[in-house]
């Protein structure tokens, strides 16, 4: 086992591993904001036909998730466990992802059918990849100010690439499609597939990976299973990561029919794209930030008053009126800069719940951790899509059309106090969390001491 001081990253590793989320994230922002807006608007399918499809495909691969951890856990390369499926992976996601937002001139059941599969066959590459892109955080260093580093780096670049795509998503489908929102979205999105094998490749040559399971690594997949159901702390994680997701994916769905039918802006793709920009610039603020408050806080708090933060700026979303521009910009500033320290704390925490298995365990499964925790992530985005699918059906939205003040009203509460009401109850349970800053230090202390002894 290599000293601490091999435990630092350099500059270069920790913005190599962040441009890896850059590429992720291409395809999640996507996920999050625009999907729903595409299968209604673009593709040709009702809202409620796509929370439906949403939910069953977030439902169903949640054993593949597993697999993929399990799996990655047990791979032996000379490149490590975890990085080669950047390499293996990066140009089938690449492939699928264009596929995905292709839109056949099909028959409506034939169109439903192909949006299915192709839908979820992006979900299954995405976690292929990133499961293992994930895991890597958690084997580049223990220092638990350099993982906070890490994954500020992470979250800051995830960012840049959330902000190409959500402020020039429209803006290039409109003038690459050639008036033809179809074309556009396709060949924007091939775009966006071929950066993000570059990146993935980039993020390959650049890190390393420093933490190596204990020789009497447990190779028995259910037993990692009980292992992990055994790990208060990460059934924690697990339940905080699907509740967040799905009220990020209410509001976050909600958000450009908020933009374009509610503000009034569908002519207006600068103030859209502008929206979108001050988010995800807000986003890298408050990742970069999440180091500083964590020494002020501790992460359980900053956790805390974070998720706190982002319910508290969604409420204003209410009241303000279409007029009011500035207090938009203002509270999605505000709110998106406590959802990049959110952001980058979830994932710092996962990695002390793989520390605290080691320690408690005697084994480490670093990828099962991090794979059962991103099909809780999908679960709560299927969750979140079924429910803005439904709730959009259920107020009268209407695809390409003015929105009558019911459909309007329902718009404005998934912005608002919706996803407000359940982060304020997620932010109150997570006071419960019990793996404090000092028994973080011991754990670590302890394990040092067990890998020199091997």
């Amino acid at each position: 086992m290599s000293d601490r001081a091999d435990m630092k990253l350099s500059l270069a590793e920790k913005v190599g591993y962040g441009l890896g989320d850059t590429a992720s994230n291409f395809v999640w922002a996507l996920m999050m904001n625009f999907i729903m807006y595409f299968y209604t608007d673009i593709f040709g399918i009702t809202a409620a036909a796509t929370g439906t499809m949403l939910l069953v495909a977030r439902s169903t691969d949640g054993l593949f998730d597993f697999f993929v951890g399990a799996v990655a856990d047990r791979t032996q390369t000379r490149w490590g466990k975890f990085r080669p499926y950047l390499v293996w992976l990066c140009l089938p996601l690449a492939a699928v992802f264009v596929a995905a937002f292709t839109t056949p001139q099909w028959s409506l059941p034939a169109k439903l059918a192909y949006a299915w599969v192709t839908y979820n066959l992006l979900m299954l590459l995405y976690s292929a990849i990133n499961i293992p892109y994930g895991a890597l955080s958690g084997v580049m260093t223990d220092d638990p100010l350099e993982r906070t580093s890490l994954n500020a780096y992470r979250m800051g670049l995830a960012q840049v690439g959330g902000i190409i795509a959500n402020t020039s998503f429209l803006w290039l489908i409109a003038r690459l499609g050639g008036g033809e929102a179809s074309v556009g979205a396709q060949r924007t999105v091939a775009l966006f597939a071929t950066a993000a094998v570059v990146l993935f490749l980039v993020t390959f040559f650049t890190t390393r990976e420093r933490i190596h399971p204990p020789p009497a690594q447990r190779v028995g997949l259910w037993q990692d299973v009980r292992m992990l159901l055994a790990n208060p702390h990460w059934l924690m994680m697990f339940a905080v990561g699907i509740v967040n997701i799905t009220f990020a994916v209410i509001r976050g769905s909600a958000g450009i029919y908020y933009l374009k039918s509610f503000l009034g802006w569908a002519e207006d793709d600068r103030r859209i794209a502008l929206f979108f920009l001050v988010g995800g610039l807000a986003m890298i603020v408050g990742a970069m930030l999440t180091r500083r408050v964590v020494a002020v806080l501790g992460k359980k708090r900053a956790f805390i008053g974070s998720l706190a933060v982002v319910a508290a700026t969604a409420v204003p979303f209410f009241l303000i009126r279409p007029d009011q521009a500035w207090l938009v910009f203002l509270f999605q500033s505000l709110g998106m800069l406590a959802a990049g320290v959110n952001a980058t704390l979830y994932w710092t925490i996962l990695a002390d719940t793989a520390d605290f298995a080691e320690w408690k365990f005697d084994a480490r499964s670093t990828g099962l951790v991090f794979s059962a925790t991103t099909c809780a992530q999908k679960a709560g985005m299927g969750i979140g899509a079924a429910i803005a699918g439904m709730l959009l059906d259920w107020y009268g939205y209407v695809p390409n059309a003015v929105q009558s003040p019911e459909a309007l009203r329902g718009i404005v509460l998934m912005m608002s106090l919706i996803p407000a009401a359940g982060l304020a109850v997620l932010a109150a349970a997570f006071c419960t969390y019990g793996l404090t800053e000092p028994a973080c230090e011991r754990i670590r202390g302890e394990l040092a001491e067990r890998r020199r002894g091997r």
